[in-house]
């Protein structure tokens, strides 16, 4: 649920280059239509007016050769890939007044880097998009051969550190931390070998 894996190409923003050509050769799809598990967690929150997930063909292409590292049975449940610039606004917003009522000494610049850390800041200017702006960034878990999420420690949009890939590296073999770690890396690196970054 902490995970946020997007896939390096030359429409995102890391490389600052927009190449029109590669969006219309990597098209958004349903994240459904790949027999992905589907839960759109903005529709269900009141900040998206669709319910459908979309995301682009490349990453469900990927995604699927990811799966294939999974346990049989086990599939991606996927919360959030392409964010119009609104939702971002809206997420973006909340976050930032969420913080500043916990930290009201805090000045305005220092409330956009902390909210930052987990909400990309919106924008219409394409040369800086947001990832989920281009739908060239998904929010999943994996799930089950029942449909139960793995535990990984935190849920969806969890904006704080234990939200971090390896909060829980360092704990007690045995303990609930460690199963999340363990979940965690499974996740990571299923993602990972197929060519996505966190």
């Amino acid at each position: 649920p902490f995970c946020q894996y997007y896939i390096p190409s030359s429409f995102l923003f890391l490389s600052f280059n927009i190449d029109m050509l590669s969006l219309i050769k990597d098209p958004l799809v349903l994240a459904k239509d790949f027999g992905f598990q589907v839960e759109s967690a903005y529709f269900n929150a009141g900040l998206s007016s669709t319910d459908s997930c979309h995301i682009r063909l490349g990453i469900a292409n990927r995604l699927k050769k990811a799966l294939q590292s999974l346990p049989s049975g086990y599939n991606f449940k996927i919360w959030d890939g392409y964010r119009t610039t609104d939702v971002q606004q809206r997420l973006y917003d909340d976050f930032f007044a969420k913080l500043k009522s916990q930290h009201p000494e805090w000045a305005d610049l220092l409330l956009h880097e902390g909210v930052c850390e987990f909400v990309s800041p919106p924008t219409k200017n394409p040369l800086i998009a947001a990832p989920h702006n281009t739908g060239g960034t998904v929010d999943l878990t994996i799930i089950d051969d029942n449909g139960n999420e793995l535990p990984m420690g935190t849920g969806f949009d969890h904006f704080d550190v234990q939200a971090h890939t390896y909060y829980y590296e360092k704990t007690a073999e045995g303990s609930d931390e460690r199963v999340f770690h363990q979940n965690r890396m499974i996740l990571y690196k299923a993602l990972m070998d197929v060519g996505f970054y966190n």
